[in-house]
């Protein structure tokens, strides 16, 4: 599974407003179908309500839309399970226990999210709850809190990521992190999955880089039912390997290739696409080729319409 610099035609991981994207779900797919991509899926955090703009959007741009999404799951110490996301795909948007699970996780977000900026605001950053939830537009995450600390306090922070340092990383200095009255366990979000008819893959495994034994932990994951692994990903985009060769990135890829390999884990791409804030990242740039996703396609049938 050789990684090239190229748009790839399956791109199974972005994001649009309805979590922390800056695109609509109906012109995420626009500019997805203008860079070449034809099979995408939206894997917004923790909710699907963008699934329905976006394949309608799919439709008249000819881009087929693999129903999807991307859970945060609860840290467990304990056994190496430490800001693990699991991607959710080819799920049932109508599944009425997947329904009722979302709509608790987004109230215990809001909710935390609210006490999180309450917090950051006892360090003397400003940043006004109703203007961090006017710009999630959908579901509040950290980088709408991020975007309104940097806009009202531009002399405390150098750009976003500079606010994740102090306040908002996990193990920040002035750590504003605030645990969430409901969550799922990473084996709650498998499970999940697969009962909403879906399959179930772990979002870039390279980048878990507070898990002391990654190999290990995912080897765990495969034994309680997890499906894939998302081998093609923007490491050299994202936090953990931001600025890294691309020779760094081609040997993350080829490591996890080889342990999907060794799992029997099927295996997966995606560009983590957020729009603006995450520059640099177009759709496409991580993804599969046509063979690989009809292929995976028709081993997992995540998209049985996709001729």
């Amino acid at each position: 599974m050789p990684d090239h610099a190229q748009t790839y035609p399956v791109d199974l991981q972005v994001h649009s407003t309805c979590s922390d994207g800056t695109d609509t779900p109906a012109r995420l797919v626009e500019k997805a179908a203008a860079q070449g991509v034809r099979v995408l899926a939206l894997t917004d955090h923790d909710n699907i309500s963008g699934v329905a703009e976006a394949t309608a959007a799919g439709a008249r741009h000819g881009v087929a839309i693999v129903p999807a999404l991307e859970f945060s799951t609860r840290a467990d110490p304990q056994q190496d399970f430490l800001d693990i996301n699991i991607l959710g795909y080819g799920v049932d948007p109508a599944d009425e226990t997947l329904r009722t699970t979302l709509a608790r996780i987004v109230e215990s977000r809001i909710e935390q999210k609210i006490r999180q900026v309450e917090r950051l605001q006892t360090y003397g950053v400003d940043a006004p709850v109703d203007e961090v939830l006017a710009a999630a537009k959908g579901v509040p995450g950290r980088v709408h809190i991020a975007q309104v600390a940097l806009q009202r306090n531009p002399e405390k922070f150098a750009d976003i990521d500079d606010v994740f340092r102090q306040y908002l990383a996990a193990d920040a200095p002035c750590s504003t992190y605030v645990q969430r009255s409901f969550s799922l366990t990473v084996f709650d979000a498998i499970e999940l999955t697969h009962a909403a008819g879906g399959a179930a893959v772990l979002a870039h495994p390279g980048s878990y880089v507070r898990v002391q034994h990654v190999e290990a932990m995912i080897a765990r994951l495969a034994d309680a039912g997890l499906d894939g692994l998302e081998v093609r990903y923007t490491y050299g985009q994202n936090r953990g390997y931001k600025g890294a060769s691309p020779q760094v990135v081609a040997k993350v890829i080829t490591h996890f290739d080889a342990l999907a390999d060794r799992l029997g884990l099927y295996k997966t791409g995606g560009s983590d696409y957020h729009g603006a804030t995450k520059p640099g990242i177009r759709p496409g740039q991580a993804g599969l080729t046509t063979a690989e996703w009809r292929r995976l396609n028709d081993a997992l049938n995540l998209l049985p319409q996709d001729k």
